[in-house]
């Protein structure tokens, strides 16, 4: 199981219980409330991969895009 404190103090943007940081594909989502729940999206919003069920990616996606401008990429 990942570190949630870890995951949270590494974030550049944290919406709702989402954080997101860049990674070499990208940029990873973690559920903070769920620590079983990631995605990997590319900058421009492709998703590279995830263990997320249709709702709750389709929740991480818009705080993606909200959370982008946000951040340096």
């Amino acid at each position: 199981m990942p570190d949630i404190e870890m995951i949270a103090d590494a974030a550049e943007v944290i919406i709702a219980g989402y954080a997101m940081r860049k990674c070499k594909d990208g940029i990873q989502i973690f559920n903070l409330n769920n620590r079983k729940s990631a995605a990997v999206f590319q900058k421009d919003g492709t998703l590279v991969e995830t263990n997320m069920d249709d709702i709750e990616l389709e929740i991480a996606k818009d705080y993606f895009t909200s959370g982008l401008k946000y951040m340096e990429v």
